[in-house]
């Protein structure tokens, strides 16, 4: 894994996705506020990396441990379902993006943590549930390699409001990857909703035939929210 700020003539993008930094509601400014400078801190860290063919990407080897003298704020974190704050607080939001990104980059997802939560309903969710990963330094770690025979590069940056991310690489592979879910159900376990469901994905040629087809994860996270009353 080599850091290159240029990323030089690695133009063609595979994926590309973007998140916003905050929520209609936010119940502490200052977390809140934390949060975003931790993301933006992260990205900044990451963006520009490229991973060379056969090379794996490690999220706490790119990042490090946040602490208040490396820069980190104190921001948004959640703990057994409760909203809390914890120093580096909110990063949370850079490896959900990557993982989306690496997925539908066609990368090899090597360590990957699910959310034990999920907490809001799907209004304008783009990607099915489950496509986002936990980490915590040292022990949860994200980490994705290259099975592409080209560098790959990693482009993160905060943009109106939103964390905007890609993987490019030099020129097209000649695959197409769509993800897609499978098993998704709601079901209640005495006064606990929990979710579940499976993400695959499928890698299609030119010529529109799919190559393979495989399971990338199995999510089961509990709801913070009635299925059968998401905006009560």
């Amino acid at each position: 894994m080599a850091l290159d700020k240029s990323a030089d003539g690695l133009d063609f993008v595979l994926s590309e996705r973007r998140s916003p930094l905050r929520r209609a509601h936010v119940a502490d400014e200052r977390l809140q506020a934390g949060k975003e400078h931790n993301v933006a801190l992260v990205a900044a860290k990451i963006d520009g990396i490229v991973i060379e063919p056969g090379k794996t990407f490690s999220f706490h080897h790119a990042v490090g441990r946040p602490s208040r003298l490396r820069g980190f704020w104190d921001g948004l974190e959640l703990h057994s379902g409760v909203p809390s704050h914890g120093v580096g607080g909110g990063a949370c939001q850079v490896s959900n993006l990557l993982y989306l990104l690496a997925i539908e980059a066609g990368l090899d997802i090597v360590e990957r943590h699910r959310h034990a939560l999920d907490l809001f309903p799907d209004h304008g969710r783009t990607a099915p549930f489950g496509c986002g990963a936990t980490v915590f330094y040292n022990s949860a770690d994200l980490r994705f390699a290259n099975r592409l025979d080209m560098p790959v590069a990693i482009r993160l940056k905060i943009e109106a409001g939103h964390l905007a991310g890609q993987i490019r690489s030099e020129s097209d592979p000649g695959l197409k990857v769509e993800i897609y879910e499978v098993g998704h159900r709601f079901e209640r376990q005495g006064d606990a909703w929990w979710r579940e469901n499976r993400i695959r994905r499928r890698f299609i040629d030119a010529a529109g035939n799919v190559v393979s087809d495989e399971e990338v994860a199995h999510n089961l996270g509990r709801c913070l929210y009635d299925p059968e009353n998401p905006d009560g």
